[in-house]
């Protein structure tokens, strides 16, 4: 369930390469949050729980404007998460970092060298279990494991989270695959 948070000079991107862009990171974050135990990237009751926020706002480094954007991506996961913070992670954090860098570069437009990628800088949350909150509660990390693996058992509290996100982005109740098992 990972909140991403896309802070970028105003005007830096049009409307639909912001929307293409915060698909884009959602997709990476879910596809790496989880790893190696699951890629939830195009899994429609997990996108419904990753927001992307993108703020536009007057940004200064070393007190001056740039002649070019800069970016900072927060992305914000559940202590815990195997791909990004459990045991043996670095790589996955290492992994997640690169590849967010390369989607906001690629959005703008420029090539993902390392000058240019001065300009992104990703900075990574963990929130700890008892923390996370949403459908107007506390979610714990057990929760959104079984809400993330599809668990529960109809009319439970996780049933109710899963069906209530899947309305609320206006997804079909009864289509709870993954884009993969449709084909």
């Amino acid at each position: 369930m990972p909140m991403i948070e896309l802070t970028t000079t105003k005007g830096a991107l049009d409307q639909a390469v912001k929307q293409r862009l915060a698909a884009e990171l959602s997709t990476i974050v879910l596809e790496l949050e989880a790893a190696p135990l699951a890629d939830f990237g195009d899994v429609e009751h997990m996108q419904a729980l990753t927001w992307c926020f993108i703020n536009e706002q007057e940004v200064f480094v070393g007190g001056r404007s740039l002649a070019k954007p800069v970016y900072r991506v927060t992305v914000t996961i559940p202590e815990g998460a195997p791909g990004v913070f459990g045991p043996m992670a670095a790589r996955g954090r290492d992994k997640l970092v690169k590849r967010v860098t390369a989607a906001v570069l690629a959005a703008e437009g420029s090539e993902n060298t390392m000058v240019e990628a001065h300009r992104v800088w990703v900075q990574l949350r963990q929130i700890t279990n008892g923390h996370w909150a949403g459908f107007g509660e506390i979610v714990t990390l057990p929760e959104l494991a079984s809400y993330g693996f599809n668990k529960g058992e109809p009319g439970s509290k996780i049933d109710r989270m899963r069906r209530a996100a899947l309305e609320s982005i206006g997804a079909a109740a009864s289509d709870r695959t993954t884009p993969a098992q449709r084909r």
